[in-house]
C-alpha cells in the first residue's frame, strides 16, 4: 500500500512538473499532508494486522512499549525516510543503487525472520526491487527515478523496516541518506540565514 500510495503522489507531483513546464509541482504542504495521511492509513493497517507498538533493539534485548506514541513514530520514520529518498535522488542520484544496498539488506533479514509473519514475502518483494533497481539503474540508465521512484522506495524501505521490527538498523542501513539529508539541511540553512555555503562542492 505505501509503496503504491507514495508512488502515485510521485508521479502527480512529476506530472505536474511537465505538464506546466516548471520545477513547483505539488507545494510542500500538499505533498506533506498526504505522506501524513498515507503514514496513518499504514499505521491503522499495521495494527489491524496484528502489529504491536512496541520498538525493539533486539541485539541489546531491549523493547520498549511506545502505545500510541509508536503511531508517531511511524509517522516520523516513513515521512523522514521518503523525504530522505527524495532528497538524495534530487541531490546526486545516488538513491537507485542505495535503495538497491538497503532493500537487499532488509531481504537477507526478512529471509531468516523465523518470527515474522510472511517473511518470505517480505524478503522476494526487497530482491524484486532489488533487481528491478539494478536493471533500470545501470550504466546507462534507462528511466529517470523522479518523485515517483524516489517516494516509493523510500516509502517501502521504510515499512519494510517496521513490519520486520528493525526500524533502529534504518539509521545505519540508511545512513548514507540520513547524512544527505543532514548536510541538505545544513546548507540550506547556513544560505537562508547567513548567506555562506558550508558546504562548498
Amino acid at each position: 500500500f505505501v509503496f503504491l500510495a507514495y508512488g502515485l503522489l510521485g508521479f502527480i507531483d512529476d506530472f505536474m512538473k511537465v505538464k506546466y513546464h516548471n520545477n513547483n509541482g505539488l507545494s510542500l504542504v500538499t505533498k506533506f499532508l498526504i505522506q501524513m495521511i498515507i503514514a496513518l492509513v499504514f499505521f491503522y493497517l499495521f495494527m489491524k494486522g496484528g502489529g504491536e507498538p512496541v520498538l525493539s533493539i533486539s541485539f541489546l534485548n531491549i523493547y520498549i512499549n511506545l502505545g500510541w506514541m509508536f503511531g508517531l513514530f511511524i509517522l516520523f520514520l516513513l515521512v523522514g525516510t521518503t523525504n530522505a529518498v527524495n532528497i538524495t535522488d534530487g541531490l546526486d542520484g545516488l538513491a537507485g543503487g542505495l535503495s538497491a544496498i538497503a532493500f537487499f539488506a532488509y531481504g537477507v533479514i526478512s529471509w531468516n525472520a523465523g518470527w515474522l509473519e510472511g517473511y518470505q514475502e517480505i524478503a522476494i518483494f526487497c530482491f524484486l526491487l532489488v533487481g528491478a533497481i539494478i536493471v533500470f539503474n545501470t550504466h546507462p540508465a534507462r528511466i529517470f527515478m523522479g518523485d515517483l521512484g524516489s517516494l516509493a522506495l523510500g516509502g517501502a524501505l521504510a515499512s519494510v523496516a517496521i513490519v520486520s521490527r528493525h526500524e533502529i538498523s534504518l539509521a545505519i542501513i540508511g545512513g548514507v541518506f540520513v547524512v544527505e539529508t543532514l548536510s541538505s539541511l545544513i546548507q540550506i540553512i547556513s544560505i537562508r540565514y547567513f548567506n555562506k555555503k558550508v558546504f562548498l562542492k
